[in-house]
């Protein structure tokens, strides 16, 4: 067989590949927005640093975000899993050798290091991860070199640069089913240097500029505490006059990019006063959560018309959505649970969720699947399984949808009638709501008149 030969099958695998990991985020990923492809070349060699926060799923989700087909680069050890190692050969990754690794050998990352230089010299794309490993932290951890050693690697070797591109992913509720996620290029990083490429403090400067570009797409607070923060300050200012941002997620990122920066501002001139607004969140939090009221519940105004098209829409939702959800359920509730429960039993953290259920879930849907398609076709034949098995894959989407529609609809009635009941309730979230929000406006007149962060840090 010829090298031509052998490589249509691949070439075949690929094309399947990239429309798995489309498939895969449609139905994990309630909202799934990349920004910035205009950065990408067509026709150079690209490699593309990414933070690493999501394990194994963080290459699924970069595949399904643009056309190029991506070369990543993976632990060694994964070239062992029996299961990974026929995907990884297949997508063409190549492996790279850790110190911390049990027996491995890292000179032989030489060799992997010549087929990244010939892979951009053939303008392929290459993908990596410079933090090293996977992580549940709410900034980017410190830098390994590799990514700025391959580039000027290439650059020597091939007598052209490559293109190097950040690349920030960032989920709004990582480790939880349906949740959403902003894929961003960022802008093309240079790699002029009139050091010697050769050098250490070549390959220094590179990491450094790679670390700068990487916080710009990526959402960087000092702890797990300012995460929560700065997205309860931007509800705030998303729920003022009565309208919450439906647009980008790309707007909401910049937003609480502005909000970080501010933060971290006040906490240097007015820590007292952080403190402060932060108790009252907190507190304004806690009152909600025991009554079971949500922000977006405070700027619904009950009219009875808006009460009359909300009951309109759930007949609609019922007469129209409800066979077929009842028909997914029944369908997809075993490999539903079972993915789940098996999920949070294995998955270590939050960093690791998405990828078991992703793994499980495959495994799981497929087999019941497969097993309910042909229990159809032994006791009733050919056309009642092709039937069947087009019935389970169209009747899931709208099982997804009547589970989101039910808490919404059952929150909202609940609501409803506790605040038919306990009008002055309402109105004294209102006040406090509102208390809070006069203090964030003066907050963000402080933050106006401080020195930018970069100024006082220099300082």
């Amino acid at each position: 067989m010829t090298k031509q030969q052998k490589s249509v099958p691949k070439t075949g695998f690929l094309k399947v590949w990239m429309r798995f990991c489309k498939l895969v985020v449609r139905v994990f990923y309630r909202k799934f927005e990349v920004t910035g492809l205009e950065n990408i070349p067509e026709n150079d060699g690209l490699l593309l640093c990414a933070n690493h926060v999501n394990a194994l799923v963080d290459v699924v989700i970069l595949q399904a975000s643009t056309h190029r087909q991506l070369m990543p680069l993976a632990r060694s050890g994964l070239f062992f899993n029996p299961f990974l190692k026929p995907i990884l050969n297949s997508i063409n990754a190549i492996p790279i050798y850790r110190r911390n690794d049990p027996g491995t050998n890292t000179s032989q990352n030489e060799d992997s290091f010549v087929k990244c230089y010939e892979a951009l010299a053939n303008n392929k794309t290459i993908i990596i991860f410079p933090e090293g490993q996977s992580h549940s932290d709410p900034h980017i951890n410190k830098l390994k070199t590799g990514a700025a050693r391959i580039a000027l690697g290439a650059l020597q070797t091939n007598k052209k640069a490559p293109v190097v591109i950040p690349v920030g992913l960032t989920f709004s509720r990582k480790g939880k089913f349906r949740s959403d996620v902003l894929i961003q290029y960022g802008t093309k990083i240079d790699l002029n240097t009139t050091i010697n490429v050769e050098s250490f403090e070549a390959v220094e400067l590179i990491t450094d500029r790679i670390k700068h570009a990487l916080a710009k797409v990526t959402l960087n607070a000092d702890s797990w505490e300012d995460i929560y923060l700065i997205t309860r300050l931007e509800k705030f200012f998303a729920l003022r006059r009565g309208k919450y941002r439906k647009g980008h997620l790309k707007d909401r990122f910049n937003a609480l990019q502005r909000i970080i920066e501010a933060q971290r501002l006040l906490r240097i001139y007015e820590p007292d006063k952080v403190r402060s607004i932060v108790s009252q969140l907190r507190g304004f939090e806690r009152l909600c959560n025991c009554c079971g009221i949500r922000d977006y519940h405070l700027t619904i105004n009950y009219k009875p018309v808006l009460v009359t098209i909300n009951i309109m829409r759930i007949i609609l939702i019922l007469l129209i959505g409800l066979p077929f959800a009842i028909w997914g359920i029944i369908n997809n509730f075993i490999p539903y649970q079972l993915t789940r429960d098996v999920t949070r039993k294995i998955a270590k953290g939050p960093d690791q969720y998405d990828t078991a259920s992703v793994s499980f879930g495959l495994f799981f849907f497929l087999l019941f699947w497969s097993v309910q398609t042909y229990v159809i076709y032994k006791y009733f034949g050919i056309t009642s399984s092709l039937i069947y098995s087009a019935s389970i894959i169209i009747s899931a989407p709208f099982a997804l949808k009547l589970r989101k529609e039910y808490h919404i609809i059952i929150d909202n009635i609940k609501i409803f009638f506790l605040f038919m009941r306990k009008k002055q309730l309402r109105e004294y979230l209102e006040t406090k709501r509102k208390d809070i929000e006069i203090e964030l406006a003066r907050l963000i007149r402080i933050v106006k008149r401080l020195p930018k962060l970069e100024d006082t840090i220099n300082t």
